[in-house]
């Protein structure tokens, strides 16, 4: 066996990256079947089952790889984080060479000096290094609070001083670099929203190799170069970046993100870091593809004309019942989804997919099978959806403000079904009229609307949050028109 430790920096996302590179010239050298990334405290051991003797392969094989890919500022000059001279710096001359022998111990709890390299390898450094690890960047400027007076010329004391952004300067090996480089660009994604950078690291939860190595390193590859035309905040990028490649739920579900987001401005900046577990996000996306498709609706009303603060506020409740499972969201957020991504003209209503309705109320809301296949549900909803297609929300908003100890949730009913036998009777008239109904009413018998009662006398909140959620739900069937 071969093992390499990662150098114990204090930095996640280098960490992360530089197990990466190791790993991905290991497959170069061994094949991926030899290679495993083991998570130890605060590091990671890079296995390599070969023998011993093979270093000298795999040193080659860091050389050749390194030469191939980073023998041009290219690739640096192409990562968010790194720009100008130091992607310069970064690539390698043609008669340089590395050996790898650096990573076969690992000194753990020691503090850097400011003179040192923070991966405290002796090999000589390059500086600059928030592609690498941005968590040494300071975060971007607050209200003015973050700018010191520095010389316009640095190395002359006698040139004016103007305002510019602090900066934190840190050095790294170079060794530790380009490995970082490697598993920058093998097992990160990066993608733009507006005009910022997004940088999303896999922090491994267990052991990766073998297979599941291969799905990291093919999958990152998707999402390059995207660009995103409408900002969002930090909070919902995981939802965001997760529902653009759908394969990766599953893939990275032993996964946490690393999530960086920089932006320019007179180089690079943080603009804001978040270590995320993302367990539940993907259960939500691979639960069914309808689900992603809701997504899609939501952010598809960003790029239209009728956009508004409620369909971004929809994306929100989304992701707060997803990442909290917070079933206090699930009304608010079915609102907002079919009043916002609803045409604001015309008669066509866009209900939520029965799929992914059925996942709310089943997984986060943890309603029980019995009540979410009531036909007495189903009958009602069907009712309240008639009015929510006619962009009547009065009946379905009262039901869903409704207390338990008030008269309001069967006062709503009982109104809203003599509303409905006056409606079901003028489409009679219309009918025999020769004139065209395309919404026919359903009114539910006296028996289904006992039992109703009966459910809300047993468990009303689950009651309700089912009928109201059915009611802005596409039927799982076609309807009969009475």
């Amino acid at each position: 066996m071969i093992t390499l430790y990662t150098p114990a920096t204090g930095f996640p996302d280098l960490e992360a990256k530089i197990a990466y590179g190791l790993a991905r010239v290991g497959v170069e050298a061994f094949g991926i079947e030899k290679v495993s990334i083991y998570r130890e405290s605060g590091f990671y051991s890079v296995v390599f089952d070969v023998n011993e003797s093979e270093i000298s392969k795999l040193n080659q094989t860091f050389n050749t790889l390194c030469q191939r890919i980073l023998s041009s500022s290219y690739l640096p000059y192409n990562t968010p984080g790194i720009a100008g001279r130091s992607a310069e710096n970064i690539c390698i001359t043609e008669n340089e060479t590395f050996k790898l022998d650096l990573y076969k111990a690992v000194e753990i709890l020691m503090k850097n000096k400011k003179t040192e390299n923070i991966c405290r390898h002796s090999f000589r450094s390059v500086g600059n290094i928030i592609g690498l690890a941005v968590s040494t960047s300071f975060h971007n400027q607050r209200d003015g609070l973050d700018v010191d007076l520095q010389y316009k010329n640095p190395k002359d004391k006698n040139s004016p001083k103007i305002p510019r952004r602090p900066t934190n300067p840190k050095r790294i090996c170079k060794v530790c670099a380009l490995l970082s480089l490697i598993g920058t660009w093998y097992a990160t994604f990066f993608f733009y929203i507006a005009k910022r950078e997004v940088l999303v690291i896999p922090i491994p939860n267990e052991t990766i190799s073998g297979y599941k190595l291969q799905q990291v390193f093919a999958l990152q590859h998707q999402i390059r170069k995207n660009w995103i035309k409408q900002d969002f905040p930090q909070i919902l990028l995981p939802l965001l970046f997760l529902s653009k490649i759908p394969s990766s739920a599953s893939i990275l579900r032993e996964f946490d993100l690393f999530i960086a987001v920089l932006s320019r401005q007179q180089g690079y900046h943080v603009d804001g870091l978040s270590l995320i577990s993302i367990e539940n996000y993907s259960k939500f996306i691979s639960y069914t593809p309808y689900n992603v498709a809701t997504i899609e609706n939501i952010l598809n009303t960003f790029g239209s004309n009728y956009y508004t603060k409620e369909a971004y506020a929809s994306f929100e409740e989304l992701n707060n019942i997803i990442s909290n499972l917070n079933k206090g969201s699930i009304l608010k957020f079915a609102r907002l989804y079919v009043m916002e991504t609803s045409p604001k003209r015309g008669d066509y209503i866009n209900l939520l997919y029965p799929e992914t309705s059925k996942y709310l109320l089943k997984e986060v809301a943890m309603i029980s099978q019995d009540i979410i296949e009531h036909p007495a549900i189903h009958a009602l909803a069907r009712t309240l959806r008639y009015f929510v297609r006619e962009r009547n929300y009065t009946y379905v908003d009262n039901i869903r403000n409704a207390k338990k100890d008030s008269r309001d949730f069967e006062e709503t009913i009982t109104k809203m079904l003599r509303e409905a036998e006056l409606r079901r009777i003028q489409q009679e008239q219309d009918k025999n009229s020769g004139r065209e109904v395309k919404n026919w009413i359903y009114i539910p018998n006296a028996d289904e609307i006992k039992k109703i009662f009966s459910l809300a006398n047993q468990d009303f909140e689950s009651t309700k949050l089912a009928l109201v959620i059915f009611a802005f739900t596409f039927p799982a069937k076609e309807e009969d028109e009475k």
